[in-house]
C-alpha cells in the first residue's frame, strides 16, 4: 500500500514540510524563477475537490514530470518529510498561511506561491529549522494529525 492511500477520502486543509538540502535556483511556471535558500518550506493546501485528501495528497507524494501546479516545481528540488492535515468540510488554508507566517523565523520565499487564486501572500512559507507542528496548532486552535514521509 502507498502511503497517500492511507490518508483520509475526505475534504481537508493539509501542510506538506520539504526539506531542500542546497541552495538553487527554480523556475516556478509562469511565476518566475527564484533562488530557494536551503532550509525548511511548508506548503499550504486544500483538498475540497473529488478524491479529498487522499487524491490531493497521492499527487503531491507521487513522481511528476509535467508539473501542473506552484508545489509540483519545487517537489523536484525538495523532498517532502511530513504531511500535518485536519480532516473536515472548511477549508483553512488562507488562516493557515497567515498562521504559519506569524510564527518566528518565517519568510516569504515567492510571493503568491500557491496564491495566485486568492489574496494570500504566499502559501510557501520556509524557515531555517524544522517548523513547529506543536506550536502551530496551538495557535490554530486545532489538533491536526503529523504523518512523517519516508523517500
Amino acid at each position: 500500500m502507498d502511503v497517500w492511500e492511507t490518508f483520509p477520502p475526505g475534504k481537508g486543509t493539509y501542510c506538506l514540510i520539504l526539506r531542500m538540502s542546497m541552495a538553487g535556483q527554480l523556475t516556478v511556471g509562469k511565476l518566475g524563477t527564484f533562488a530557494f535558500a536551503a532550509g525548511w518550506y511548508v506548503y499550504i493546501g486544500s483538498a475540497h475537490g473529488s478524491g479529498g485528501l487522499r487524491a490531493r495528497l497521492g499527487h503531491h507524494l507521487s513522481s511528476t514530470t509535467k508539473p501542473h501546479w506552484h508545489i509540483d516545481y519545487l517537489r523536484q528540488a525538495a523532498t517532502i518529510c511530513e504531511v500535518w492535515y485536519l480532516a473536515g468540510e472548511t477549508a483553512f488554508e488562507h488562516r493557515w498561511a497567515n498562521q504559519l507566517l506569524a510564527m518566528p523565523d518565517a519568510e516569504i520565499p515567492v510571493r503568491r506561491f500557491g496564491a495566485s487564486d486568492c489574496t494570500c501572500e504566499t502559501h510557501l512559507i520556509c524557515f531555517h529549522e524544522f517548523p513547529d507542528q506543536e506550536a502551530f496548532s496551538k495557535s490554530i486552535g486545532f489538533e491536526i494529525t503529523q504523518r512523517q514521509i519516508t523517500p
